[in-house]
């Protein structure tokens, strides 16, 4: 398999590219292993973006984790994210854990403070700002490419 910053920088784009797919898909609240494709949940959007792109790109699709918390294990935290990194939000100020485990959000970052994210609020998959439009000033980054070969 090829390697280098060419190479990697054509599996983000194809992260990107995938997870443009399902803009205006559907909204819905999936357990585990359970999400399809018509309808996603913000887990089931950043699993198929990452299989879809790394697939296409190499032949070879990177399966993530089903939850939010496995799929942040699965990488490492970046405070330099790259398009077809994954982002994370804590949107619930009253469950009192700060990214310690209880996260309640996430998306794949396109680049330029922009995120793709299957958001239950809007009852679809939509452009978001890395802040949600302000609500949330301090999201984590992980990239999950690197650390898994791509």
């Amino acid at each position: 398999m090829a390697t280098g910053p060419a190479w990697a920088a054509g599996v983000r784009a194809e992260v990107v590219s995938a997870a443009q797919a399902y803009l205006g898909t559907p909204y819905r609240l999936a357990y585990g292993w359970t999400c399809g494709r018509a309808a996603v949940d913000c887990e089931c959007l950043n699993r198929h973006a990452i299989w879809d792109g790394t697939y296409a790109a190499t032949g070879r699709g990177l399966q993530l984790n089903y939850w939010l918390q496995g799929q942040i294990n699965q990488g490492r935290r970046t405070t330099s994210p790259r398009p077809g990194d994954l982002i994370f939000w804590d949107t619930d100020p009253h469950d009192g854990i700060r990214y310690g485990g209880d996260l309640d959000h996430t998306g794949v970052y396109v680049g330029n403070n922009r995120a793709i994210d299957a958001n239950a609020y809007y009852g679809y998959v939509k452009y978001d700002s890395i802040t949600l439009g302000g609500t949330e000033p301090d999201p984590i980054f992980v990239d999950v490419l690197t650390p898994n070969g791509y």
